[in-house]
């Protein structure tokens, strides 16, 4: 029972799920550039008391001058209040600069979740035309498929046909010792040694004399030049 006849306070409503009201961007522009302009009129403020302040300073020296020390006790009061006003300005402009510097990194880190939030919806739009992760790993097995399928056509292709060489690899190599026997055979007898007498041996020059050949013996093409280097390291 309510004595007094007030009503009863009703219980709050309870909260909801939503973050809060969707702030634009122009929003916290201006919000920002309405911190600037208090904190210059608080600039202003202060210049305005730092000029009172040095005013009573040379009221009081003044009235000191003339022995008039209680106008200047009132002068040194008015100063104190001036420069109390000065230092609240201080901490307020401190205040304002303070949330200032919060606003803008806020509407940074804004921007930046944007463009991210932005780049994610563009790489989800990619990979889905792309048919995603599953489809992409479908086609590179496929084309591994398909170049496993080129790879064992191409050996195929180049595999000889059953029965086409169908030979003994002993009889080939026996059949080309005999064409080389025979090949030799031919040259032998082919050779005329008159033709061979009838050669000129090749001149040797008038200052090398050449050692004289052993008779009965006939030099071969190595004995007949390490004569001729003996001869040369003789003279």
């Amino acid at each position: 029972m309510n004595l007094f006849g007030r009503k009863k306070a009703e219980p709050p409503p309870p909260p909801t799920s939503n973050a809060g009201p969707t702030v634009s961007a122009s929003s916290t522009l201006n919000a920002i550039t309405k911190l600037r302009d208090a904190g210059d009129t608080l600039d202003k403020r202060e210049d305005y008391l730092n000029n009172k302040i040095k005013k009573e300073t040379d009221e009081a020296k003044k009235f000191m001058g003339q022995g008039k020390k209680s106008q200047a006790l009132q002068c040194i009061k008015r100063k104190k209040m001036y420069e109390g006003q000065v230092e609240k300005i201080g901490q307020a402009r401190l205040n304002l600069e303070t949330q200032q510097l919060a606003l803008e990194q806020l509407n940074l880190n804004k921007e930046v979740v944007e463009a991210q939030r932005e780049g994610a919806k563009t790489m989800a739009s990619v990979t889905a035309q792309m048919g995603g992760v599953d489809a992409v790993d479908d086609t590179m097995g496929a084309i591994e498929d398909a170049q496993a399928d080129a790879n064992d056509i191409a050996e195929a292709l180049g595999r000889p046909m059953a029965g086409a060489y169908d030979m003994d690899d002993s009889d080939l190599l026996a059949e080309l010792e005999e064409l080389e026997s025979e090949d030799l055979e031919s040259q032998a007898l082919g050779v005329d040694l008159s033709e061979l007498k009838g050669l000129d041996a090749p001149s040797v020059p008038s200052s090398k004399p050449m050692p004289s050949a052993p008779t009965g013996k006939v030099q071969t093409e190595e004995e007949r030049e390490l004569a001729e280097l003996e001869a040369s390291m003789a003279m």
